[in-house]
């Protein structure tokens, strides 16, 4: 029986990787303590992009090029094209040698829709940290 990769996998994975990335609630629920946390999802946005790389980069599906063609036959065509899009941009004005195959096309299109994904998390997921942490502050000052 073929291993089949879904949508609802890679969604799966992706924000579990988002998870990892954001930072833990603070251990006292102290001004002090959100001031710092809030502080903390501050700075975490401004290097979300460069954490999101390295995390994506790290995973078996970005490791191994056959995860490619799994993840490009699951998402939905318009993030493959978004993906596709990002790719040629970055990689505008390179040369490819012999060993750029269309396999390593498609595992960097999809490396692409993977690191899109996991951005997309990881802003979601840092916008309901940061209103929790406001409530709290509000609630802490008044």
């Amino acid at each position: 029986m073929e291993n089949t990769l879904t949508f609802n996998d890679i969604r799966t994975r992706c924000n579990q990787l988002a998870m990892d990335i954001a930072p833990d609630l603070p251990r006292e629920n102290t001004l002090q303590a959100w001031e710092c946390f809030a502080d903390q999802l501050d700075n975490l946005r401004d290097d979300s992009f460069g954490l999101v790389l390295e995390s994506v980069e790290s995973t078996d599906w970005a490791i191994y090029t056959h995860y490619g063609w799994k993840i490009l036959h699951a998402v939905p065509q318009e993030c493959i094209n978004d993906a596709e899009s990002q790719f040629l941009e970055l990689n505008s004005g390179m040369t490819f040698d012999d060993s750029f195959d269309i396999w390593s096309l498609q595992s960097q299109i999809a490396f692409h829709v993977l690191v899109a994904m996991v951005q997309e998390s990881i802003e979601e997921i840092l916008e309901e940290l940061n209103e929790l942490a406001q409530t709290q502050i509000d609630n802490l000052t008044a």
